[in-house]
């Protein structure tokens, strides 16, 4: 965030944790000016934000949802990731990027997931209107493409289409 402001001055931006211990120890860290810290109230962030930075996960799907551009970090240890590289062959780690068949949010993965990578990235979303409304646009394609209220009665009458 530090290097964010460092271009955008007046930048302001929240940090969501899961909890109030995390909390109050990000804030013992210490916060940079400008960004603040809360457990929970995702919704509400989401609502507000033009551009959020976050970690691979189901988050990705709630910025979808909200139609926030993202860009997605994902870090691990270095065995941990090579034995799920062997398991897993999959061109995107970010879901809305694995639906869409490309991507929508850029993803930063090991050692290219670095601080200059992200605010670099986030950045270029800030300053281009047009490309976070292009990105709102693919978002509210992949939302739509899951199909509205009903989805587990819509999966029974499939698999019960199966059945002879």
């Amino acid at each position: 965030f530090g290097l964010m402001r460092g271009q955008l001055p007046a930048l302001t931006g929240t940090m969501i944790l899961p909890d109030e211990t995390l909390v109050a120890a990000a804030r013992a860290f210490g916060l940079p000016a400008g960004l603040d810290a809360r457990a929970g109230e995702l919704a509400d962030a989401l609502v507000n934000a033009e551009v959020a930075v976050t970690k691979s996960g189901t988050i990705t799907m709630e910025c979808a949802m909200f139609g926030v551009p993202a860009v997605v970090f994902y870090r691990t240890s270095w065995p941990t990731y090579f034995i799920a590289r062997q398991i897993i062959n999959v061109p995107h780690l970010a879901m809305p990027n694995l639906l869409a068949g490309g991507e929508i949010f850029p993803e930063f993965v090991q050692d290219a997931a670095t601080p200059e990578n992200l605010a670099n990235a986030a950045l270029e979303l800030l300053r281009d209107e047009a490309r976070r409304q292009a990105v709102r646009g693919k978002l509210a394609a992949v939302i739509a493409s899951l199909g509205g209220a009903g989805a587990p009665g819509r999966a029974a009458e499939a698999i019960l289409s199966l059945l002879p």
